[in-house]
């Protein structure tokens, strides 16, 4: 029999191999430890701030515009309504106007009717405006009239303006709207008789050829009243200031002419003849 059966042949090389392990195991456990890496944490999320601590964001600038200075407009009153008294053809308003304030008047007229609008201030800057209801100016305030008259182009409510001067102070409007007269069919004289209502003056207006002769007489109660006779566009034909109660003259355009009765106070009873040729 062999003395050294085959399986201790490889008892020595194990022996040997399991030391060798053991002292391995033995030295690394006395071997410094590397710290274990480790994730570098992401930045944590601003926590959401409530509104009532919110910081406020600043405010907007708006960019400021330099006021120009400009005389404003006073507040404008309500409009006064013009009416005419019963049988009469003009009207009077009064009262007192602050520095670049506007006075409003509405007076209702016909097509064709010749209008005259006077205003008196102390200081005679007192100045006027006239517009349709769709804003057209008949006459612009920049023109600054204290007397106008114009052929109205529509049967309308028209509005008339007042204009404030520097300072304040009172005023005096006169409008006056004429009443056509035609003559009869075949005719070249027509008879007007009246009355002038609570002192006003009474306009009648004709529609006339250039070159025809006109003829007025006024039959009244001596020094009651007198006449006043004037183109609509060429004015004056015979003054008021003359205080005359007759005329006759040859016309000098084909327009509207205005005859007034002008009574010297209070109510005055006339027969107005007029003759055109």
């Amino acid at each position: 029999m062999n003395p050294n059966p085959p399986y201790r042949s490889f008892r020595k090389p194990l022996m040997l191999m399991s030391l060798t392990i053991l002292a391995f195991l033995l030295t690394s456990c006395n071997m410094p430890m590397q710290p274990a890496a480790t994730a570098t944490p992401l930045s944590s999320p601003t926590p959401a701030v409530p509104l009532d601590t919110a910081t406020p964001l600043p405010p907007t600038l708006t960019p400021t515009v330099a006021a120009t200075a400009t005389a404003s407009p006073t507040a404008t009153l309500s409009a006064v309504n013009i009416v005419f008294a019963s049988g009469t053809t003009a009207a009077v308003e009064q009262g007192s106007i602050q520095p670049n304030q506007v006075r409003t008047f509405t007076l209702s007229a016909g097509q064709y009717q010749p209008m005259m609008l006077l205003v008196r201030s102390p200081n005679n800057d007192v100045y006027l405006g006239v517009t349709e209801p769709d804003g057209s100016k008949l006459l612009d305030p920049a023109k600054k009239y204290t007397n106008w008259q114009w052929l109205l182009p529509k049967t309308e409510l028209y509005t008339i303006q007042l204009y404030g001067g520097a300072t304040s102070e009172d005023f005096n409007l006169t409008a006056k709207v004429a009443q056509i007269v035609t003559f009869p069919s075949g005719a070249s004289t027509v008879t007007l008789n009246g009355t002038t209502p609570k002192g006003y003056i009474i306009s009648y207006a004709l529609a006339c050829q250039a070159n025809q002769v006109m003829t007025v007489s006024l039959n009244v109660t001596a020094t009651t009243a007198y006449l006043d006779v004037f183109g609509l566009a060429t004015g004056t034909l015979l003054s008021p200031s003359a205080k005359a109660t007759s005329w006759t003259g040859t016309l000098p355009a084909t327009q509207d002419y205005v005859i007034e009765v002008i009574p010297v106070g209070g109510e005055v009873t006339y027969s107005l003849k007029v003759t055109v040729h």
